[in-house]
């Protein structure tokens, strides 16, 4: 269950983690010297490059700026609510994170000491990662090294840092959360450590340990990210939305290949809106694909990748699948086609008619999709 950023910062507070004064508009707004920002509270990230945050100097235009965000869409997202904060002076940002590391089977930490970025934009050497043992739980020496990795200027800093980091710990243990993120963690220009942002994600399969979240009635309702798991999983599928403003849906068979796909196509600099894993979707014919194109069509993305390496499945039969498919449940947008196996160059020729771009190589595929997705970012931006 994906929490707005405001349901977020509730936790936070209850917590002890301070956050900016704010309120959800239309109520009043409170007093701030500094300014205002308005953010619209939608269930994914880059809302801020589709025009999702806005800056005010005063409390009208502030007001202004939450009407307009309140009746809009942002990357497609209807807005379910506007946050309106009083504007931070920060001195420093850092990004901070627990999350379920599935390889250790444990909470991490996830820091690095340059916040208010993509996590993926960074070097892998500037992310710091801090692995807490479920048997011995949080201890002072995971909080010192967590410290370490944001590089604090001085001990005063460094300690707030540390509340800060055991209060986002305890939130997690505390609450059953797969994932809390604050991205920018600030220091503020009077010494302050603020969470300027609220990434939640709770465990739906632990909500019976805590009842009903008083406030948290606006999560229950599927956001639009879920419901695209959902479809795909009913085909058989796994569906991984990424940004909001993103322009291009990966489709690929298999989990190792979906990852592979996705983690160069990032490094590439693809806004992918989604991943789609298809998982038992090749084996089920167009009964299987089609869900699978009602979620893709329902992104509308501008480039469409389908990457497929069949070891079990025959080429031909899934490009048959992918053509009745297509022909009853058409997305918009250039279709880059990878499909690899036995009878792979019939499958091509089954889905020439359709005006799929074919391109064998992964790399000249990769490539292939990341230019196409560069051309439509550059017609939007016009």
């Amino acid at each position: 269950m994906n929490l707005l950023e405001h349901q977020g910062k509730t936790l936070f507070r209850r917590y002890g983690l301070a956050v900016p004064v704010g309120v959800l508009w239309p109520q009043p707004l409170p007093i701030s010297a500094g300014g205002y920002v308005a953010k619209a509270q939608i269930r994914a990230g880059g809302r801020g490059k589709a025009g999702g945050i806005r800056f005010a100097e005063n409390g009208e235009t502030a007001g202004s700026a939450a009407a307009a965000l309140a009746k809009a869409e942002i990357g497609g997202r209807r807005v379910e609510a506007v946050l309106v904060e009083e504007r931070l002076a920060i001195a420093r940002e850092f990004y901070v994170a627990v999350a379920i590391d599935r390889d250790r089977r444990c909470r991490s930490f996830v820091l690095a000491a340059q916040g208010g970025v993509e996590i993926e934009s960074l070097p892998a050497d500037r992310v710091r990662r801090v692995p807490v043992d479920p048997l011995i739980g949080l201890r002072p020496h995971h909080l010192r090294r967590a410290v370490a990795a944001l590089e604090p200027a001085d001990k005063a800093v460094a300690g707030a840092l540390s509340a800060a980091l055991e209060a986002l710990y305890r939130l997690a243990q505390g609450e059953d959360a797969d994932l809390v993120e604050v991205n920018p963690l600030t220091l503020t220009a009077d010494g302050r450590i603020v969470a300027a942002d609220a990434k939640v994600t709770l465990d739906p399969r632990a909500a019976y340990r805590h009842g009903a979240r008083e406030g948290f009635a606006a999560a229950d309702g599927p956001a639009e990210g879920e419901e695209i798991e959902r479809i795909v999983a009913a085909a058989g599928g796994t569906a991984v939305p990424m940004r909001a403003d993103g322009n291009t849906v990966a489709v690929v068979s298999g989990a190792g290949l979906t990852m592979a796909t996705a983690d160069m196509l990032t490094e590439l600099g693809v806004p992918l809106r989604c991943v789609m894993d298809l998982g038992g979707a090749p084996v089920s014919g167009a009964e299987g694909m089609v869900p699978v194109f009602e979620a893709v069509a329902a992104l509308a993305p501008e480039v469409t990748f389908i990457n497929a390496y069949l070891h079990s499945s025959l080429a031909d039969k899934f490009a048959e699948a992918i053509r009745a498919a297509y022909g009853r449940r058409p997305f918009p947008g250039r279709v880059v086609l990878r499909l690899l196996g036995r009878n792979a160059e019939a499958g091509h020729a089954i889905l020439a008619p359709l005006g799929f771009e074919v391109v064998e190589g992964f790399v000249d595929a990769l490539e292939t999709v990341a230019r196409s997705a560069r051309a439509a970012g550059a017609r939007e931006a016009d």
